[in-house]
């Protein structure tokens, strides 16, 4: 029998329930508040805490280093005193929480004081710096992201769905895909090559897409620089800009290409940072060594994890050694002579190591050159280190004293690892394929928690500036793919089809008959080329090709703002680990070397 209830009990409940509703809600939401409040104010606290850590170290730097050298400099009772004053303040701030303390009135002090000092000095009280580089890095990136959020869903989507999860509906802006409905296919392709190279001013809506999304692209400025700046740069810290070499035989003239154009930066670096040795991460054949070694004399340590790799790569380079002079050139003010100078064989050197964040490079210089006994002072470098081995270099200039500078060009950003939104999944990731487990990104705190997923990620290392550069539009077997999973989610909707299980095919096909044949032998589906559901899948196929090809060049338009997403995440976490010397660098030509972009820091 059901419990009695009284019926006053009753008739309050009915009367008080929007009371009692109210509470709940206001519950929920104050405790959903303080739930997401505490991590937000915790990272934001934590930032600015760094900043201001920064901010003193910079501050006491500058005033130990007069009080050291205070005979020398000729400096005056008075002006040591008021050095030694805000050394000792900057000594007593606290360097915990402390409620005892208002520490912003105390870093106030120590900037007055310090502003005094310098005047006394009769040097610039420069406003330190770093905190305007991190705002203005992190300024962009939120600017990035912010637009990004809008097209996450159709950056991650997989062209295999595109008909089955109706992406030209649901993922394309409403009056951009109302603009392209009404344009033929040849027209539609021709305005997009032309509004991609810059060219035209038209007021359309395919116009507008391609300019909005040029904004989020890396483009040169304070913390993007070219390659003439970064030898500026070089030079005002009292380097030598070293000559480029060409390497013309035993590798393709896309390597031979970057090779020499990053070759002599990392020489030229050398010269400033004292390194007596440079460690190649993920080096695999050692190309960017041999030049190093053999043009510049600089002794370098390939490492990689494939010890095939390493064996064949120790192998190569004594044939490129043995042949030098013939197949190398100096290349200085446009003109090239074969170089001529001696070459030293024993300098560049292999280890076969998986790296993580916790390989100790140090030791293995040692153990591989064990005839140096002096302090060692490396350059980690790195020509398009795949996945998480460039965060993971990062890391180690980082944590590491003995690495002096980085030179670091990323690549295959979709082998990053990420606590990726399930809500991104693509149809083989809810399968369960390309779930990773230690992250690769993001990097900064200032980014902590925002994920771009696996898709988005593999988006990001496709080029926009190479299809636009050779008017590539895409295979029609994306068009045969898509059409071949109506029919797969219609008859077998269960069926698993692992990602790359019908790659290759199209290649073999005429048409969409020859594809449906061939897809039909593999996965045993039951085409029936007769029935209902196939001549449906075929109708309109002139339109759904539009579609499909347009969809394409859409999305590539994103590719770049996810890449300048990953590149800014990773310049900001070497800012707020408190590295001034830092910049993004365009080192190469995007149609001729996609990743053209590099990481550049000195300790």
């Amino acid at each position: 029998m059901a419990e009695e209830i009284d019926f006053n009990d009753a008739l309050d409940s009915i009367v008080l329930s929007e009371n009692s509703l109210c509470k709940e809600s206001y519950d929920e939401g104050y405790k959903s508040g303080y739930e997401a409040g505490n991590p937000e104010g915790y990272h934001l606290g934590y930032h600015r805490g760094a900043e201001l850590g920064r901010e003193l170290g910079y501050y006491f730097g500058v005033v130990t280093n007069h009080i050291e050298n205070k005979e020398s400099l000729f400096i005056s009772e008075k002006v040591l005193k008021q050095l030694e004053k805000v050394r000792d303040l900057i000594n007593l701030f606290p360097q915990t929480n402390s409620e005892d303390h208002d520490l912003l009135n105390l870093a106030e002090n120590i900037r007055a004081q310090y502003k005094r000092a310098c005047a006394l000095l009769r040097i610039p009280s420069k406003k330190f710096s770093m905190e305007s580089s991190i705002a203005k890095v992190k300024g962009d990136l939120d600017a990035a992201t912010t637009f990004l959020d809008q097209y996450l869903h159709l950056a991650n989507c997989h062209m295999v769905e595109f008909f089955t999860e109706s992406h030209w509906d649901r993922l394309v802006p409403k009056k951009l895909r109302n603009y392209l409905d009404v344009c033929e296919l040849s027209q539609a392709i021709d305005n997009f090559w032309k509004y991609a190279d810059g060219n035209c001013c038209d007021d359309n809506e395919l116009n507008k897409w391609i300019k909005e999304s040029r904004k989020y692209y890396t483009a040169l400025n304070t913390y993007c620089i070219s390659t003439e700046k970064l030898q500026e740069i070089i030079k005002s810290w009292g380097g030598e800009i070293k000559p480029q070499v060409q390497i013309t035989e035993f590798m393709t003239s896309k390597k031979s290409y970057e090779v020499k154009t990053m070759s002599h930066l990392i020489a030229s670096l050398c010269t400033v940072c004292d390194v007596t040795h440079c460690v190649e991460a993920g080096g695999g054949k050692g190309n960017l060594p041999v030049a190093l070694s053999l043009s510049y004399h600089l002794p370098s340590l390939t490492i990689d994890c494939n010890p095939i790799a390493v064996n064949n790569g120790e192998k190569r380079v004594k044939i490129i050694q043995k042949q030098w002079h013939a197949i190398s050139k100096k290349v200085k003010d446009g003109s090239k002579h074969l170089a001529s100078d001696s070459i030293e064989t024993n300098l560049h050197r292999f280890a076969a190591a998986y790296i993580t964040t916790d390989t100790d490079f140090t030791r293995l210089v040692r153990e591989k050159f064990p005839e140096y006994s002096g302090d060692v002072k490396l350059l980690l470098t790195g020509l398009h280190t795949c996945g998480n081995l460039g965060p993971d270099s990062l890391v180690i200039f980082t944590t590491n004293p003995s690495i002096s500078s980085l030179f670091n060009v990323p690549c295959c950003y979709h082998l990053l690892t990420e606590d990726v939104d399930v809500e991104l999944f693509d149809v083989f990731q809810r399968y369960g394929e390309g779930c990773g487990g230690s992250k690769g990104f993001p990097m900064s705190e200032g980014l902590k928690g925002y994920n771009l997923g696996r898709n988005a990620r593999m988006l990001a290392a496709q080029s926009i500036h190479r299809v636009v550069y050779n008017k590539q539009i895409p295979d029609k077997g994306l068009l045969y793919r898509a059409l071949i999973q109506i029919i797969i989610k219609q008859r077998l909707p269960d069926l698993h089809v692992s990602e790359g299980k019908l790659k290759g095919i199209s290649s073999k096909c005429q048409n969409f008959d020859d594809y449906a044949k061939m897809a039909d032998a593999i996965l045993k589906i039951g085409v029936d080329q007769n029935s209902e559901i196939y001549l449906e899948v075929q109708k309109d196929i002139d339109v759904k090709w539009k579609k499909i090809v347009m969809f394409y060049l859409l999305r590539l338009c994103l590719a770049q703002v996810i890449e300048h997403v990953i590149l800014l995440d990773r310049l900001l976490f070497l800012l707020e680990n408190g590295f001034q010397k830092c910049f993004l660098v365009k080192l190469f030509d995007p149609v001729t070397s996609p990743r053209c972009h590099g990481l550049v820091a000195v300790r």
